[in-house]
């Protein structure tokens, strides 16, 4: 591959990769480290018959923060600086109070989820991506898709509905 070609396929996904990765591993050096890891893989196992290199990319990220997490054998939770370091600065000051509180509340509600449900919708909602899209990289059918995704927003339902005493 040509150099100006990784460098535009890295400009183009590294953030949807690292935001992929940082929301399975909770932590953002694990996130880095895997990136890289999944980049340089992904780069070198590619060949014609990946039609879409961000699914390809995903799949291989997936993968790599999967293996980096069995060897932590630990999750890190991001810190609310760490998330705060995230926000737009140029909200005014009651649009970004209510703002936080509505992330922390879907944090906490996106923490409670099992882990596979937390994953295919922060693939979903998220990263914008497809059912076909999620069914490649999670290695599942389109319709065992659908279902977890149904089922991972009735859950996500009840949660956010217990936190808020709806």
């Amino acid at each position: 591959m040509k150099k100006d070609a990784i460098e535009e396929l890295y400009r183009l996904y590294y953030n949807d990769a690292f935001l992929y990765t940082l929301t399975v591993a909770g932590d953002k050096q694990t996130a880095a480290d895997a990136v890289s890891g999944a980049f340089y893989k992904a780069l070198l196992t590619a060949d014609d018959k990946i039609k879409d290199f961000k699914s390809w990319l995903l799949r291989v990220c997936r993968n790599e923060v999967y293996s980096a997490l069995r060897k932590n054998r630990r999750l890190v939770r991001l810190s609310d600086d760490e998330r705060a370091a995230l926000k737009d600065e140029s909200e005014s000051a009651i649009e970004r109070i209510i703002r936080e509180e509505e992330y922390r509340a879907l944090h906490r509600a996106m923490a409670r989820l099992g882990e596979s449900s937390r994953e295919v919708l922060t693939l979903y909602y998220f990263e914008n991506m497809g059912v076909k899209e999620i069914s490649e990289i999670l290695s599942k059918s389109p319709d065992a898709v659908k279902v977890a995704l149904f089922r991972a927003r009735s859950e996500l339902k009840k949660i956010m509905e217990a936190i808020y005493e709806i």
